[in-house]
């Protein structure tokens, strides 16, 4: 008997406005420019948040919400309810349970972009204007998981030299993950690390992977480049370990100093627009 999983799709939307300027409880819609055909959009499934306009912080995933509705023309909308559209003009997406940050993002827009999975597996996806929407499927919430694994990172008041290296690193680990069959393709013949020569037995179907693949040198965030396969060596999981250790080598260079505090609070999940007057948003 097979088990199946639900899948629930991911989208990234493009805010005309920061939500935080209004009461949490009035985000109910998001406006959408209509598109060629209506997209499927299921009750439960995660709209991630771009912001562009933030001067405290980079272009880039600011919170996420969740889908409560069906698409819907803003005619059908209760009349005492359309004062929460941001366009009236356009397609309404009822969403709720919104939270959302302006002092970090969730994620820079440029390091998204920077992803293979944004740019090789289904094409290439962009939001490039407000009031626009764009499925990622699962992709995005990958990411975001994956992401989130260095949240010691993201949430302390570390350097902005190190930051960045471990914004490097990110991107270098999402470009060396292989689908089955590029993983095949590289593992033909290999039987040793080219680092430190231990020896395995040459990978096989159905059979555990020993070797991992390491791409040489370290791509630029906000430009994508396309990955050459050429440019990836086989390693032992030790060395490869070590290969990246070398990324964010400050770390290492400053590693008797203590995180210097963690804020676990930067996503308000409710909230008065009051509190944000003084902010510039």
């Amino acid at each position: 008997m097979t088990f199946s999983f639900p899948r629930h799709n991911a989208y990234l939307y493009c805010l005309p406005d920061h939500p935080l300027k209004r009461d949490s409880n009035t985000f109910r819609f998001l406006s959408i420019k209509k598109v060629s055909k209506f997209p499927r959009f299921e009750i439960g499934d995660t709209v991630f948040l771009i912001y562009r306009k933030n001067k405290q912080a980079k272009p880039g995933i600011i919170g996420h919400c969740t889908i409560t509705g069906e698409l819907t023309k803003t005619s059908k909308i209760p009349v005492e309810d359309r004062v929460y559209c941001y366009d009236k003009c356009l397609l309404q997406l009822p969403v709720g349970n919104v939270r959302c940050g302006f002092e970090k993002n969730i994620m820079d827009e440029d390091l998204l972009y920077s992803l293979p999975c944004m740019n090789e597996i289904y094409g290439r996806y962009r939001v490039f204007s407000e009031f626009r929407i764009i499925n990622t499927y699962s992709l995005l919430n990958n990411v975001i998981g994956d992401f989130n694994e260095f949240w010691y990172i993201w949430w302390s008041n570390r350097g902005d030299k190190e930051v960045q290296q471990y914004k490097e690193l990110f991107v270098h680990e999402q470009r060396e993950i292989l689908e089955y069959e590029d993983y095949l393709g590289l593992s033909n013949g290999i039987t040793k690390c080219s680092n430190c020569g231990i020896e395995h037995r040459e990978f096989t179907p159905y059979t555990p992977r020993f070797f991992e693949f390491h791409e040489k040198g370290v791509n630029p965030i906000g430009k994508y480049q396309k990955r050459n396969f050429k440019n990836f060596v086989p390693l032992c999981p030790n060395c490869h370990k070590v290969a990246h250790e070398k990324i964010v080598s400050d770390s290492y260079n400053y590693k008797f100093i203590r995180y210097n505090g963690f804020s676990l609070t930067h996503l308000h999940s409710s909230w008065k627009s009051k509190h944000f007057d003084t902010q510039d948003l």
